[in-house]
């Protein structure tokens, strides 16, 4: 159940940059829109190894980080140019470095630094920051738009209503950006 466990992201590629917390019944569950990955309580990887934990002071900035992505207004045509940057990103062979409890400010700073990628944000209508903060708030708005009225408690946040019309409304747009996200995720 899904307020009983921690979700994490399966590592890799560009689901680092989307990375970030919500509270679910008292614990920090990352979530993404596309592969989440329960892990073992306690920290523990599936394959036995320890995952770092989180200071206080990162589940703090993740908590306010994700309360600023959710209340970041999309532009009405990013679904595609999400698709369209991730795809260029993929065929240029560009892996953007991350880790666990990154915070958004430190995600736009890595995104800038990583040689080759700040041209293929440019190119489909996005800076540094606002390719950073649309993938995480389609993230965040995806996973959390069908909690339903039950499910729901007063630490689940509420996403921007009117990020949530345009996803709904572009179901087909959605579905491509979480194929290429999951494209990204296959072994190879």
């Amino acid at each position: 159940m899904m307020n009983k466990a921690r979700t994490l992201l399966v590592s890799g590629k560009m689901m680092a940059l989307a990375a970030t917390a919500v509270v679910v019944g008292g614990t920090i569950a990352l979530v993404n829109p596309a592969l989440a990955q329960t892990a073992q309580p306690q920290g523990q990887a599936q394959s036995g190894q320890q995952r770092p934990a989180l200071t206080g002071e990162q589940m703090a900035t993740m908590r306010h980080d994700m309360d600023t992505a959710l209340h970041y207004k999309l532009a009405p045509d990013v679904l595609p140019r999400l698709t369209s940057t991730l795809k260029a990103i993929h065929a240029a062979n560009i892996q953007p470095p991350g880790r666990l409890g990154m915070s958004l400010d430190e995600q736009v700073s890595m995104v800038e630094k990583v040689p080759g990628l700040p041209p293929i944000l440019k190119a489909n209508g996005f800076t540094p920051h606002d390719f950073v903060m649309s993938l995480t708030c389609v993230g965040l708005t995806g996973s959390l738009m069908n909690v339903q009225p039950g499910q729901a408690n007063s630490q689940v946040p509420t996403p921007e209503a009117a990020n949530v019309a345009l996803l709904k409304a572009h179901p087909e747009d959605l579905q491509a950006l979480i194929t290429v996200l999951r494209a990204e995720q296959a072994p190879k």
